[in-house]
């Protein structure tokens, strides 16, 4: 490809899209902009190791770090010591995080349809193969694809 930004642009945009949107739609929750990734990853493996979840969001542990303790200050989440490893935590969601999980999904699917409002059925089925292929090449060795019967994964 002769500009990569033909492809990186648009991807950039659509990204920081959807950060905007989802930080406005959810403010009246104080959920913060990039706090509802977190959220997402905890729906399908709530339990996880507070550094698993960094990883698992491209993340540094400091960025991961204020954005639990955002949450947890709002009530959405639990920190736990991890009985393997007494210096690591283990992230849950608390009754209002999954009380919650209705409403960031309903968002995220608003916005997924408005970018893709002027696809055709097919278009749409072609854009979701293709986009998971892409993204499938950038997972970490170890990693798990998202997959289509657990909570989260949208179609």
């Amino acid at each position: 490809m002769e500009d990569p930004g033909e492809i990186c642009g648009p991807i950039a945009h659509i990204y920081r899209s959807h950060l905007a949107y989802m930080a406005k739609e959810l403010e009246a929750y104080r959920i913060g902009s990039g706090q509802f990734d977190f959220l997402m990853v905890l729906y399908n493996r709530d339990g996880i190791s507070q550094e698993n979840l960094a990883k698992a969001l491209k993340v540094s542990k400091a960025t991961s770090t204020r954005a639990i303790q955002s949450l947890e200050k709002e009530g959405y989440v639990y920190r736990l010591r991890d009985k393997d490893d007494l210096r690591a935590y283990k992230v849950y969601l608390t009754e209002k995080g999954k009380e919650i999980r209705g409403v960031v999904l309903k968002k995220l699917i608003s916005f997924v349809d408005t970018l893709l409002s002027d696809f055709t059925p097919e278009e749409k089925e072609i854009f979701r193969q293709l986009v998971q292929k892409a993204a499938f090449k950038l997972l970490e060795p170890g990693s798990e694809p998202p997959r289509p019967d657990r909570p989260g994964y949208m179609k």
